[in-house]
């Protein structure tokens, strides 16, 4: 009965989908539910063909971190615990990040800039990120953060100096890459969550 298993810790590895209380193994499908947001909820403002090179390049990244958060058998080590302020640091980060999106929404909110939004999202949810890799001792996030960021800050200029879509094609991007990140941080051995 799965009821009365223990937790398997050190050395031996276990699929993802027997570890689904884990942290890392649960706490990548928040990251995989934006990242899948940020390519198909974008993608429709590009041009042909790449609406559906997006698609296909986003199932094909997709189906690779179903298989390694969930079925490639991985070491999972024990958790560091986390210190007492890692609750203040994601309440403070999130209501950061609530605060920041609806500024700069206020401040794209002119008929020349409503399509530099999706950048700016990815931007500082990218900034959001960034406390979570020392309060949960997940490097991950400060990698993640990091790219997202510069995407995001890329996406929004270049869709300010060049052509909107730039906005919504960083956001494509972004999603795609953080599946990659995501899946590889996966196939990482490690002990922490991530």
């Amino acid at each position: 009965m799965l009821g009365s298993q223990q937790p398997q810790t050190g050395r031996t590895p276990v699929r993802g989908v027997h570890r689904l209380w884990d942290p890392r193994v649960w706490g990548t499908i928040v990251g995989a539910a934006g990242a899948t947001v940020f390519v198909l909820g974008n993608r429709g403002t590009l041009t042909p063909p790449w609406p559906t090179v997006a698609a296909l390049i986003w199932a094909a990244v997709f189906l690779a971190y179903v298989w390694f958060v969930f079925g490639t058998p991985r070491v999972f080590g024990a958790m560091d615990p986390v210190g007492s302020r890692a609750g203040a640091t994601y309440l403070g980060s999130v209501v950061g990040m609530l605060v920041l999106i609806r500024l700069g929404t206020l401040l794209l909110d002119d008929p020349d800039s409503v399509g530099l939004r999706p950048a700016l999202i990815v931007m500082v949810v990218g900034l959001h990120s960034l406390p979570f890799a020392k309060a949960f001792h997940t490097p991950m996030f400060g990698v993640l953060g990091s790219l997202m960021t510069m995407l995001g800050a890329a996406g929004l200029m270049l869709g300010r100096a060049w052509d909107e879509r730039a906005a919504a094609a960083s956001a494509v991007v972004t999603g795609i890459v953080m599946l990659v990140v995501i899946a590889g941080d996966a196939r990482r051995p490690h002990g922490r969550r991530g």
